[in-house]
């Protein structure tokens, strides 16, 4: 698994790296790229998906239906995807088309051309896909939440960005935003399936390797000021109330990363989390709760979500708290323990088997850490985790003063501060 990768360095900073799988029919090739909505200011909220859309609309030598057919006409996949530190442009096909596949996403990245009525229709076409999200009650208590945990930063604010910011960008905006970020040492290529690595090397080569470098984009970073509000709230012609609690946490770097991983497993990652049984299998409060986290470069966010009656969100709301002060108070048992730990080792070796998730793997690695991680070591590190890591884990992550709900509840739902903040007592 994941034990032929090799990582070239060119002259100008960019990176190749690849992963050869000798028996795979396909292969999937990625163009990452340092730049996401922390790197925006707020008069560029949302620069960073709009130049992801725009990407696809033609270059000098293709149109955007000519993009389209060079790769699904040789039955492969097209498509990218914006986040908060990165943005990624992939492709998956037969692997004999490796060179076409790249030769496609190069000429997107490098050379697109961004025309005033691609630009204006395009804005247009984000503008609906925000007014889509914001029907969406999951979407928008997440999206409240990061507001107030984030206030006044770019982790806070929509990576669509907002109405306003968008009608203030042209297509002078775009371009000089490409010219700063797309930088190729802010630029990763990644490769998986069946391949060899000198000639994903040398198609790199002929695309970037005469391209000057420039400085990128620069983020600005979190500090420790924590959000003062305890409730976010929103009203919507709904039928139940949205929750998510949040809680600000550490970042990607810290050791602590693998007993959280043991830590949302045993909370609220799957069926068999102790959230979920509770929850839903024994009391019927709901059909679907959940714990995840987001882990940024210097900071993260761990949250519980659920959708819940509005006659019995209170009740959702308190048997999660009492979850969460049992982690806190009592040590996981051996078998339980052994169990979510084999859960996540499984799972991670399952979401490696495929070329595009191991493109994904190694990009997010180089992109997130500057290495490739092997396997092997974040198998060691989660096996080595204790109960007593996981304790201390959950102590630094439920931390009462770092604690903010976000609900979105139907319009004549009543809604009191203290009331709804009750029924999280963590103790």
């Amino acid at each position: 698994m994941l034990d032929h990768v090799e990582v070239t360095v060119l002259k100008n900073g960019a990176t190749v790296v690849s992963s050869r799988m000798p028996d795979a029919e396909s292969v999937s090739v990625g163009v990452w790229v340092g730049a996401g909505g922390r790197h925006e200011t707020p008069r560029l909220a949302g620069v960073s998906h709009f130049l992801e859309h725009m990407l696809f609309k033609g270059t000098p030598t293709r149109s955007a239906l000519a993009i389209s057919q060079a790769i699904e006409g040789r039955g492969g996949y097209l498509n990218a995807y914006t986040q908060e530190e990165s943005t990624c442009y992939y492709a998956r096909l037969p692997h004999e088309y490796l060179a076409q596949a790249f030769d496609v996403l190069a000429d997107m990245v490098l050379n697109a051309v961004i025309g005033e009525e691609d630009f204006n229709r395009e804005r247009d076409v984000i503008l609906e896909e925000i007014k889509m999200y914001q029907d969406l009650p999951q979407h928008v208590v997440q999206e409240k939440l990061q507001e107030v945990m984030f206030k006044d930063h770019p982790l806070g604010a929509p990576l669509s960005g907002d109405e306003a910011a968008l009608r203030r960008m042209t297509r002078e905006t775009l371009l000089r935003y490409k010219a700063r970020a797309y930088a190729p040492p802010a630029s990763i290529f990644v490769f998986a399936g069946r391949l060899d690595h000198a000639a994903c090397v040398a198609c790199v080569e002929r695309a970037v390797g005469a391209r000057r470098t420039a400085k990128g984009v620069p983020f600005k970073r979190v500090d420790g000021t924590v959000a003062q509000e305890r409730l976010v709230c929103v009203r919507k012609e709904i039928a139940q109330v949205h929750a998510v609690v949040g809680f600000r946490i550490f970042g990607r770097h810290d050791d602590r990363r693998y007993a959280l991983r043991v830590l949302n497993g045993l909370l609220g990652e799957n069926m068999s989390s102790r959230l979920f049984q509770s929850v839903r299998e024994r009391h019927g409060l709901c059909y679907s709760i959940q714990s995840s986290f987001q882990l940024f470069e210097e900071t993260g966010l761990f949250t519980v979500s659920g959708g819940f009656d509005t006659q019995r969100a209170r009740a959702a709301l308190k048997l999660t708290a009492k979850e969460i002060r049992r982690v806190l108070t009592s040590s996981v048992g051996a078998a339980e323990l052994k169990r979510t730990k084999e859960y996540l080792l499984g799972a991670f070796r399952l979401g490696l088997e495929g070329a595009g998730s191991q493109m994904t793997y190694l990009g997010e690695c180089m992109q997130n850490y500057g290495r490739f991680i092997h396997p092997d070591e974040t198998i060691a590190a989660i096996q080595a985790v204790t109960a007593a890591d996981v304790r201390h884990v959950a102590e630094d992550v439920f931390e009462p003063s770092r604690m903010t709900l976000s609900l979105v509840v139907p319009n004549a739902h009543p809604v009191s501060d203290e009331d709804w903040i009750a029924c999280l007592d963590l103790g």
